[in-house]
């Protein structure tokens, strides 16, 4: 928290943690419990407020407001201590004003003075050296069409600057020379820098250069601009006008009617004319045949013409050296100088602003123009330097002034303006704040008494002028006009001429005022850290939890028109006053927070609390009587505003409901203005319309302090906020005055990187201009390269193939890239020059993304691993800052396409090596190997047919045997026949699938012989290119041929299961031991997992039934059984050990149980379990939950075969994540 919470925030702590709930959430919209009221006249004697008359305490102190310094003031407090005070008289610190050279004041007319700027420092970004201009001396500046800037310096070269960083050029890159007085861009987007060594021009590739040897006449250029035919024209130093057609050079001279040869300004007006200022001559104007001449005969301020500008009234204005401006309307000029509140009387630069104000850069400052007045700022306002040379003004409306040594000064507006110690404060942090009836503003500081600000200085009242305490927390003036201070030592009165102070020997609980207001019968109420206090100017009255208060800390107060009391506790929630009972309003009736900051009503009377930890609770008027009246049967009256609803802090500082419908609100992030509501009885739900200032969104407020009033709106609607910040200390916020943006940003690509990788794209150019290759490798790699490093870039990027390169930022045109290059970096960028950190972008990469990127604000895209294909980058951005109309809205995306080509391996012609090698290979071996295996068929036909035909001979000899057993095989003939019937499917599989997976996987190990020969003659040859691609393709080969083996093995495993499925047992069942066959397989089992690759420990608890009776039983088929079951069970606990860790024990139990007709045998894990999703598939054949090639599917359905065969039933149970259990219940007989 801030000044004040700080004093007791021990006590919030333990006050939190008792009552800070958050307000309750009921669908049905019911409080969960009434208001607590509270009636005055229902509380005893003892809990009846305590009250002290002045007449029976001791008097007030009362201090004469000193004239000069008077001594000392000797009084007693209320331990008894003697007070000694040095008295001093209230001095007035003035706020700067313009001044001549001798340091005299200069006033208009009226004797008036000048006050510089807003009268503190304004909000101006200084850009130097330090963030990479050429240098610090600045003469001129543009802005091109892309809406970069471009500076040029005074021995430097020129310096770009794109939002994000200076890109500087010099004689190195081609300029003519480094001291650039000049910059014009033409028609055709060509750029012209005019040089003290000749003049360039700019295509976006390279410079071009003209100079003595090149036929230019005088190579002084002072100033360049172009004509309505196309034409360069040049003001030079000695050399009269020059202009260019782009062939040849003709020069214009005084001897032509040129005011004079030294021409140090050259300008344009709407109609086409053209200007030229000369160094004495005055200025001419020439209209396309014939010049003009005017001078100070004629009225112009001042022969030496240093700057042209041109309103949009049509006038044009002329800069002097020495004498100010002049205005010229075509018929007579208009001058001004410092008398009027010029800057000073040497104008070096003007530029009209978008709002048709006109400002000039003189050597003592800057002055803004509106058509009534001057407003100035120099070094003291945030100026980097007081000579500034050239004005340019970016897309978004701010203003970038051109400094003689102090880099780049921007200007963000007028809107923010911050006074501190320096302009006359008492001290830096504001606690309150106020306007009196005379216009006069107060700020009530934290250590530093009240200053009182006039509009031309402020002047400070403490301890030493009498005041009880120097920490101001609350001002007010009452309705005579007395202005109160609520101090840390006391509550004291200024009537103008005396300072009477109030405390605890007048009465007062407490010397910490808080927060004063009046009633609208004069009663003043004081919020204190012990309570509420009303004062009728005769007798102090207390309030405290004791007669119904909410809490003790009261911060804020506010009296409605019926003369009722909002009440903010930071301890204990909101209460309300009508002089006869006291309601509390909690969380528990739906307010945000406990912990009450500020309360504030707006024009319709709805109540806005702020708090501290939980964002804003608004109460409309219409059912604030709801409220207060303890019912309970009310639906949700409090409508909860937070950071989900677009605030930027949740701790709610200050709340200021603005006359133009807004509302301020200030937290621990800056402030936020929102729409308020627009009439009584509008339904206030969402906060529309929000705006954020912070330091994030680059203006001078990061938090806010949280005195009473510590952020107000005076008579002419100009916000007045403390801050937290020495440094910024009180702001002035004139929210009229934001420059807002009016067009959306242009966006653009500023470069394109392969594999991380910065490229010279002309450098990887055949042929290319030599002047591009080396232009672009100063400003991409920041050399020139030697041939053996173009040599090995070229190299490394071999097959990267584009049509061409676009100027100023180089981006290849139709590129097309090798597979080996599929890793590309796009970085972009915006033409928001001022605040490029509120842009906003999205980029999509059509054919590798599936949708926009979410939005960001970084001014990068990375790509990797891009499959061959055709691709379309798209990126668009969105400014976010303040801005009118669509200027908010997205851009319409661009996009940059190119092309990646496929891996070799992956070409048409690869494909086509791959088939024909395949049949040259494949062809022969298959033919031998399907007659070899037709054969093998026909001659095991032929024994299958013997076999048979042997079998039935044996059959009717032994029909009579089988008479007396049939019985018996008609028990068992069903499950013959459906073993049969899948023995006969089984064995034209083995037949039929069998041989020829037998050729596949015969055929691959012998392929990878073939392979490994070939490989080793390949490895006697000479290496090259082709080697090495046959050894790539043979390594693919070899990998493919082991995959064939490997799944032809697969294949062959389930073969051999679904032989056994088929052939089941003997069919023969003999009396057995079940719990020994148990004993034996459970073991086998266990061995087995054991020596298999990855073995787990498993507790086996065998829990046999010791009196279970041998029953008929297949030993050999149910033993598969015993081993499929318990097989499954260590798979399950293995990938249960996996996911879990050690922590987990594997356990297996076996039990058999004995019953009157059946016995039971339980196969029990503690697995993982089946999802019920599965269960119903477990037993059909070929369904596994095995991963990869590690299960047949056949397991659980043999399983279930073998037991239906021994006349018996299975039951699957399990609880998922815990354990599953295979119950077998087989019948006796």
């Amino acid at each position: 928290m801030k000044q004040l919470l700080r004093y007791f925030g021990i006590s919030l702590v333990i006050f939190s943690c008792q009552q800070g709930e958050k307000a309750p959430e009921s669908s049905s919209g019911a409080f969960l419990e009434a208001s607590k009221v509270t009636y005055l006249s229902d509380l005893p004697d003892s809990l009846k407020p305590f009250s002290v008359e002045l007449a029976n305490a001791r008097s007030p102190r009362i201090v004469p407001i000193p004239v000069g310094n008077v001594g000392r003031l000797s009084y007693f407090d209320s331990n008894g201590d003697q007070v000694v005070l040095d008295l001093l008289a209230p001095k007035k610190q003035e706020l700067l004003v313009l001044e001549d050279q001798n340091g005299s004041r200069i006033k208009d007319a009226q004797g008036n003075s000048f006050l510089l700027g807003e009268g503190g420092v304004s909000q101006f970004k200084t850009f130097t050296t330090d963030d990479g201009l050429a240098l610090d001396g600045v003469n001129c500046a543009i802005l091109d069409r892309r809406g970069h800037l471009w500076f040029g310096t005074n021995g430097g070269g020129v310096s770009r600057y794109d939002g994000t960083g200076f890109t500087n050029f010099t004689t190195s890159q081609g300029l003519a020379g480094n001291t650039v007085r000049s910059i014009w861009e033409d028609s055709n987007g060509l750029i012209w820098f005019g040089t003290l060594s000749g003049i360039s021009s700019f295509d976006g590739f390279s410079f071009t250069k003209y100079t003595l040897e090149d036929g230019l006449p005088n190579d002084l250029i002072f100033g360049v601009t172009e004509d309505n035919s196309g034409n360069i024209w040049m003001a030079t130093g000695g050399g009269g006008a020059i202009k260019f057609d782009g062939k040849e050079f003709k020069s214009y001279t005084k001897s032509m009617g040129l005011a004079d040869d030294f021409v140090v300004a050259i300008g344009k007006d709407s109609q086409g004319n053209l200007y030229f200022g000369t160094n004495g001559g005055g200025m001419s104007k020439f209209d396309g045949s014939t010049f003009t001449t005017f001078t100070e005969a004629d009225g112009l301020s001042g022969n030496r013409v240093r700057s042209f500008g041109f309103s949009s009234d049509g006038a044009v204005w002329i800069g002097t050296i020495g004498n100010g401006i002049s205005r010229f309307d075509g018929k007579s000029f208009q001058n001004f100088s410092v008398q009027d509140g010029l800057a000073d009387n040497i104008v070096f630069t003007i530029q009209e602003d978008r709002n048709k104000h006109l400002w000039f850069g003189t050597e003592h400052g800057i002055s803004r123009y509106d058509g009534k007045k001057f407003t100035s700022y120099t070094r003291d306002q945030g100026l980097s330097a007081n000579g500034v040379f050239d004005i340019v003004m970016d897309e978004s409306g701010k203003l970038w002034f051109c400094t003689d040594g102090g880099g780049i000064s921007r200007f963000d507006g007028s809107a923010f303006t911050s006074f501190t110690v320096n302009q006359g404060l008492g001290a830096n942090i504001i606690l309150s704040s106020m306007e009196d009836k005379e216009g006069n503003i107060w700020f009530g500081t934290s250590g530093g008494g009240a200053s009182k600000f006039d509009g031309t200085g402020f002047t400070t009242y403490s301890l030493s002028q009498g005041m009880a305490g120097d920490a101001v927390y609350a001002m007010i003036q009452d309705s005579k006009g007395f202005i109160w201070f609520g101090t840390g030592g006391g509550l004291s009165q200024f009537d103008g001429k005396t300072i009477t102070s109030y405390t605890e020997e007048q009465g007062l609980h407490f010397n910490e005022i808080y927060a004063i207001e009046e009633d609208p019968s004069g009663n003043l109420w004081l919020g204190t850290d012990n309570g509420l206090a009303k004062f009728d100017g005769k007798t102090f009255t207390h309030y405290t939890p004791d007669q119904g208060l909410a809490g003790y800390v009261i911060l804020s107060i506010q009296a409605e028109k019926n003369g009722g009391l909002w009440i903010g506790a930071v301890d204990g929630g909101l209460t309300y006053f009508d002089g006869e009972k006291f309601t509390q309003i909690t969380t528990l009736q739906g307010l945000a927070d406990n912990s009450i900051i500020q309360v504030k009503l707006d024009q319709y009377e709805n109540l806005w609390i702020g708090t501290a930890e939980r964002g804003i609770s608004f109460l409309p008027q219409k059912v604030k009587s709801l409220a207060t009246d303890g019912n309970t049967n009310v639906i949700e009256l409090f409508r909860n505003f937070s950071a989900e609803d677009g605030l930027p802090d949740e701790v709610i500082l200050q709340i200021v409901p603005m006359d133009n419908g807004k509302v301020a609100v200030g937290t621990n992030l800056g402030i936020a203005f929102f729409d308020g509501p627009k009439s009584e009885n509008q339904d206030f739900n969402t906060l529309e319309n929000i705006e954020v200032f912070n330091s994030d969104t680059g203006y001078p407020v990061k938090d806010l302090t949280d005195g009473q009033n510590g952020m107000f709106q005076d008579q002419n609607g100009i916000l007045w906020a403390g801050t937290g910040s020495n440094k910024t200390a009180l702001v002035r916020f004139d929210y009229g005055a934001l420059v807002r943006n009016q067009n959306k940003p242009k966006v653009f690509l500023r470069q394109l990187r392969l594999n991380e990788e910065v490229i010279s794209w002309n450098s990887l150019i055949p042929d290319a201009d030599p002047k591009k290759v080396e232009f672009e490798e100063i400003s991409s790699l920041g050399k020139v390269l030697n041939q053996e490093d173009r040599k090995r870039i070229n190299d490394r990027f071999k097959g990267v193939q584009f049509d061409g390169v676009k100027g100023f930022f180089p981006i290849p045109e139709g590129l097309v890239l090798p597979y080996r290059h599929n890793h590309i970096n796009i970085d972009f960028g915006s033409s928001e020059l001022a605040k490029p950190f509120l842009v906003e972008y999205q980029y999509f990469l059509e054919g590798y993304d599936q949708d926009w990127s979410p939005v960001l604000r970084k001014t990068s895209a990375t790509f990797g691993n891009i499959h061959e294909g055709d691709y379309t980058f798209w990126v668009k951005a969105r400014f976010t800052g303040p801005s009118e109309g669509d200027a908010g809205e997205w851009t319409e995306p661009i996009s940059f396409s190119f092309t990646v080509l496929p891996p070799w391996y992956r070409t048409w012609w690869a494909y086509l090596v791959y088939t024909l090698l395949f049949l040259s290979l494949i062809y022969p071996f298959y033919r031998y190997q399907r007659n070899k295996a037709i054969k093998a068929e026909q001659e095991k036909a032929r024994e299958r047919e013997l076999e048979q035909a042997k079998e039935i001979e044996k059959a009717y000899t032994k029909l009579e045997a089988a008479h007396e057993n049939l019985k018996s095989t008609q028990a068992q003939l069903i499950q013959q026949e459906k073993l049969a019937s899948l023995g006969q499917l089984t064995a034209g599989i083995a037949h039929e699938i069998k041989n020829p997976l037998n050729f596949v996987n015969n055929f691959s190990g012998l392929s990878l012989e073939f392979l490994g020969e070939i490989e080793e003659e390949l490895e006697k040859l000479e290496p090259s290119d082709e080697v090495e691609n046959i050894q790539d393709l043979l390594g693919d080969i070899r990998i493919n041929l082991e995959k064939i083996r490997h799944h032809g093995g697969r294949a062959d495993n389930i073969v051999k299961s679904m032989l056994m499925h088929s052939r089941g047992g003997t069919g023969t069942m003999e009396p057995a031991d079940l719990n020994e066959v148990i004993r034996e397989y459970v073991n086998l089992s266990f061995h087995g997992m054991r020596a298999n690759k990855n073995p787990i420990n498993v507790d086996i608890v065998l829990d046999l039934d010791d009196q279970l009776p041998k029953i008929p039983l297949n030993s050999e088929d149910f033993s598969r059984v015993i081993l499929n079951l318990t097989k499954n069970a260590f798979d399950a606990m293995r990938d249960k050990l996996d996911k879990v860790g050690q922590d987990y024990k594997p356990k297996l139990t076996v039990r058999t149980k004995n019953f009157e007709n059946s016995i039971l045998l339980e196969v029990e894990d503690n697995g993982p379990g089946v999802p019920d999703e599965i269960m119903d598939k477990l037993l059909m054949p070929f369904f596994t939950t095995k991963k990869g090639t590690e299960g047949t599917g056949l397991g659980l359905s043999i399983t279930h075969d073998i037991i239906k065969a021994h006349n018996g039933a299975l039951e699957i149970t399990t609880k998922v994540g815990e354990w599953t259990k295979f119950s077998i219940s087989i019948a006796k007989s």
